[in-house]
């Protein structure tokens, strides 16, 4: 039997099928936040009695870029749900739609960025349909207060989208492309301070940027580069990591957050809580929207 012949009749498909079979997915397991309510946790301050957001434009955009309210600094996130209640007001399903419509989008930006960077459809679908279909992804999408993850996501793969763009053809416009989501990422959310370094994995694989990457079928494959400038395009990034950890010690420290434990028992929580997501990625099992803390001995 000839290798042709072998090949899986799906192969071939044209990659708007496996969109549009990642798109039903998405709305088919999570349509049903339509019909719910709001959440008695953080959607009454982030939305439902929150006078700012029904302010004019000028007056929320100034707010939400000068505010530490509720513990954060996440303007993007702010005028997300200014703009869902001039839309739907204090109806809840129209904010709940526009978080399954963002995860929708988040679903399908994956699967683009992988197939782009790796040449693989059908694996690339695999990774986006287990994104979608994820426990752990249930909160993000059920919790209309959790948009600033939906959102941070969203900007995270335009801008690691953009990356491989950047890398097939190294121009300063496209450099700053890149900077400007991630930018658009920290103000949505700070959980995408990672960023640069997974840049430098996705240097080695699948873009194949280091001397010693793998071989990978890459639309996006381009000639390898020296490490010292691999690290050295990272810099500017990095200082944008430094502006966004500064800004959220400053929110949480005002909101109090900081006073409970001191560094080590937080550093500790840390590896601790570390250690726990990388179990539901594997074995989602007990998920709460709230984990308390374990007083001074988090590995208890």
């Amino acid at each position: 039997m000839s290798a042709a012949s072998k090949t899986a009749p799906w192969a071939k498909w044209k990659p708007w099928v496996w969109v549009a079979l990642l798109a039903l997915l998405t709305v088919a397991v999570y349509f049903p936040v339509h019909t719910h309510p709001f959440f008695t946790m953080d959607d009454d301050g982030y939305v439902v009695s929150n006078p700012h957001l029904r302010l004019a434009f000028g007056k929320v955009a100034s707010w939400a870029f000068t505010t530490y309210d509720l513990a954060n600094w996440h303007p993007l996130t702010w005028l997300s749900h200014a703009l869902d209640v001039q839309f739907f007001g204090a109806e809840p399903a129209g904010h709940h739609d526009m978080n399954l419509l963002a995860h929708a989008i988040n679903v399908l930006l994956l699967f683009e960025v992988l197939r782009r960077a790796t040449g693989f459809a059908g694996r690339s679908f695999m990774v986006a349909a287990l994104l979608s279909v994820h426990p752990v992804n249930v909160e993000s999408v059920a919790w209309i207060a959790e948009r600033k993850t939906l959102l941070s996501t969203m900007f995270f793969l335009l801008a690691l989208g953009a990356y491989g763009w950047y890398a097939r053809r190294p121009r300063l416009g496209r450099y700053l492309t890149v900077a400007l989501f991630y930018a658009l990422a920290l103000m949505s959310k700070p959980q995408v301070i990672t960023f640069p370094f997974v840049l430098l994995l996705w240097d080695y694989w699948p873009l194949g940027r280091m001397r010693f990457s793998p071989s990978v079928p890459s639309q996006d494959r381009v000639p390898a580069q020296p490490i010292s400038r691999l690290l050295l395009e990272k810099v500017p990034l990095l200082a944008l990591c430094l502006g966004s950890a500064i800004l959220t010690m400053q929110a949480q420290s005002y909101a109090g957050a900081l006073r409970y434990y001191p560094l080590g028992v937080r550093m500790g929580n840390a590896i601790v809580s570390y250690a726990h997501y990388l179990k539901n990625a594997f074995w989602p099992s007990r998920l709460s929207v709230f984990y308390p803390h374990a007083e001074v001995r988090p590995w208890v």
